[in-house]
């Protein structure tokens, strides 16, 4: 056998005959050889696979970021908006409807959107109107009396509101009562102002600002004057008022079976009753007609029985029986008894009529007829005290009546109230408001069906005045706002609080206008009372030649209340020049104390729309006084369009989504010649 075959050491002779030593060498060999190979093969195993994992690892990466980032890139959407939620405001006043469409998130109105607002009456066919997108807000005149619904057309981007349901009530011609409301006024001393005068705690809700001027935006540039148009309807283009004053009769009356009778001048009632008054400008009533109650002539009495005695006269007419006797010529002597013409009139009317014609005499119903001195009855059916067509007073005699000499009326002609605040244009001949479009002195002017004006073409632009140039849309300047070209002025507003003021000072500082309180209702009990500087601040203003406007403060909850408000504003200003408006200032009183800070939101507007139409029927301009959040949340913008609008805010740049006249920044201003902090102001209309 080969030396070298291995087998032959484990055949069972030759295995049996190795050596022992030689055999547990051999063993020990095998197994080292045995470890060595299986703990060989079992590092490169690891080995093996931890180099597998870490080469995964980084060879994944640079392949699939790419992979994963690329889609990202084209395949996310843009996230989609979500729509808006719409609220409907709408509230009626005066037949019309005021419509703002709000963000109901926010609470504010939406800007930059011609929304279409139906408005369709309970039985009958919608009407459709373009709401104005600058303002959001839209104002519909002239509404028929009746239930109606308000609703939005659906849009891309916005959540239909649900409609809104109201009801269109006749409209009410406001009218300022200041005989009335003069009892009612109470000075300062009579009540106990801590719990009634809100107005030193007021302005809560404006903020707090820095007291410094504010940053204003720049003034329009003027517009450039149209070319003269070739012919004009007025050539008049200034303006002019002129004051129609008469005599007229107050009667004395005393009121029976529910009516007002005159008096005679010797205190008896006499028959006629007061069947027709007018008012003059100052408020005053007086009488235009009497009418005569044919119940009231007195019945016939046995009085008149007694009349025949005079026939028993002509007895003495037997007394001729003696021819011879004189005596007959002395006849005649009897017949002086009913010498006068008058008394035989008298007599026999007495004994027809069975009347006591004496007491008529005597009441002034007999009126003086012939030369001769006879008498004939004068019953009017009626007696004019007043022709209302040449506007003059009629005496009558015989009667208790009070004989005054007032204004009637003041006959405008030309620009109302003034060439520099154009309002509105009265014809020169009939003293009537224009309408519609007019050409004024080589200018082209649109006025609403009331006679404002709300549109002034000039070298192809337009300039909006306190309305827009459609009847159904507001959203120009409120009716006390200019147009372009009008620089900013400052001015304040005072009460009591300011102290006693030096006028002179103030306007020597550079303050251009004032705004006064008049007075307040009381937040407590709503009783009226006059601001105790009221009447010294107006005449030092006035003298120092600012220009002056008014507010009052008011915790009206009703309509007649703000009328009340307004009539005692109107009784305190006659006589003084009041070129700014005259402002209805609603707030809230602080600690949810006010008697008018729970009413409804279409209640003080109504309330805000009562007050400003008081004062415009007067011939004053009227405005509302609130802040920016009060304005949002608790009146109807759209019903306030044609008043203007004092804000309240601040801070160094005013953020307002409507329009204004005057902007109130501060209530810390420092100003010489007044003792104390004021409220700043700046205003458009000069």
């Amino acid at each position: 056998m080969n030396k070298r075959d291995l087998s032959r050491y484990f055949s069972g002779s030759k295995f049996s005959r190795m050596p022992l030593g030689k055999a547990l060498v051999a063993l020990c060999c095998a197994l080292a050889v045995t470890v060595s190979c299986g703990a060989g093969i079992a590092f490169t195993a690891v080995n093996a696979a931890n180099n597998s994992s870490s080469i995964s690892v980084s060879v994944s990466q640079p392949v699939v970021a790419p992979v994963s980032s690329e889609p990202e890139a084209t395949a996310t959407p843009e996230p989609t908006q979500a729509p808006v939620r719409l609220e409907i405001e709408a509230t009626a006043v005066q037949q019309s409807v005021g419509v703002t469409v709000m963000d109901a998130d926010s609470g504010l109105p939406v800007l930059g959107q011609d929304f279409e607002v139906q408005l369709t009456p309970k039985s009958g066919k919608a009407s459709t109107y373009t709401l104005d997108p600058e303002t959001g807000t839209l104002l519909i005149k002239q509404v028929n009396i009746g239930e109606y619904t308000v609703s939005v057309a659906e849009r891309e981007g916005f959540v239909t509101p649900e409609p809104v349901t109201l009801a269109v009530k006749e409209k009410v011609q406001y009218k300022a009562d200041v005989e009335a409301v003069k009892d009612q006024i109470k000075q300062s001393s009579e009540v106990n102002e801590a719990k009634e005068d809100n107005g030193n705690a007021s302005h809560a809700g404006a903020g707090t600002g820095s007291g410094k001027d504010p940053t204003l935006p720049e003034p329009t540039a003027a517009p450039t004057p149209a070319p003269t148009p070739s012919g004009n309807d007025y050539d008049y283009n200034d303006s002019s008022a002129e004051e129609r004053k008469t005599t007229v009769y107050i009667p004395d009356v005393v009121d029976q079976n529910g009516r007002k009778y005159l008096k005679y001048a010797d205190g008896s009632t006499s028959p006629y009753y007061v069947s027709k008054t007018a008012t003059a400008q100052d408020g005053t009533e007086f009488l235009v007609e009497a009418t005569l109650d044919a119940g009231m002539v007195p019945t016939p009495t046995p009085a008149p029985t007694e009349v025949p005695v005079p026939t028993e006269v002509p007895v003495p007419t037997e007394v001729p029986a003696p021819t011879e006797s004189p005596a007959p010529t002395e006849v005649p002597a009897a017949s002086q008894e009913p010498t006068s013409g008058s008394a035989a009139l008298q007599t026999a009317a007495g004994n027809v009529l069975g009347l006591d014609l004496g007491a008529w005499a005597r009441g002034g119903l007999l009126a003086a007829g012939a030369a001769d001195g006879v008498s004939t009855l004068s019953l009017e059916p009626t007696l004019q005290f007043y022709d209302e067509s040449a506007m003059q007073g009629i005496a009558h005699d015989g009667f208790a009546i009070t004989a005054a000499e007032k204004v009637i009326v003041t006959l405008y002609s030309g620009w109302y109230p003034s060439t520099s605040d154009k309002q509105a244009y009265y014809d020169p001949s009939t003293h009537q408001k224009v309408t519609g479009t007019k050409v004024i002195a080589g200018t082209t002017y649109t006025f609403d069906e009331n006679g404002a004006l709300v549109k002034q073409e000039t070298g192809g632009s337009e300039s909006s005045s306190s309305e827009s140039s459609s009847s159904e849309s507001t959203g120009g300047e409120s009716s006390g706002g200019n147009s372009g070209g009008t620089a900013w002025v400052k001015g304040v507003d005072v009460s009591k609080y300011q102290g006693n003021i030096d006028w002179n000072k103030v306007k020597v500082s550079g303050i251009e206008f004032a705004i006064i309180r008049v007075g307040y209702r009381g937040y407590g009990t709503g009783v009226l009372v006059e601001d105790s500087t009221f009447r010294q601040n107006i005449k030092g203003a006035t003298a120092a030649g600012l220009k002056v406007g008014l507010y009052f403060y008011s915790q009206a909850i009703n309509e007649t209340e703000a009328v009340e408000e307004a009539s005692m504003v109107i009784s305190l200003c006659q006589g003084y020049n009041i070129s700014y408006p005259i402002y209805f200032d609603t707030e809230k009183v602080a600690g949810d104390t006010g008697r008018a800070d729970n009413i409804s939101r279409a209640q003080r507007t109504a309330n805000a729309v009562a007050f400003c139409e008081t004062i415009r029927n007067s011939g004053y301009k009227a405005g509302v006084y609130s802040y920016a959040s009060w304005f949002y949340n608790q009146l109807n913008m759209a019903s306030l369009s044609p008043y203007s609008i004092w804000i309240a805010q601040y801070r160094d740049q005013l953020s307002f989504d409507y329009n204004y006249d005057i902007w109130q920044y501060s209530s810390t201003g420092t100003v010489p010649g007044i003792p104390k902090p004021t409220d700043m102001n700046v205003s458009k209309l000069g």
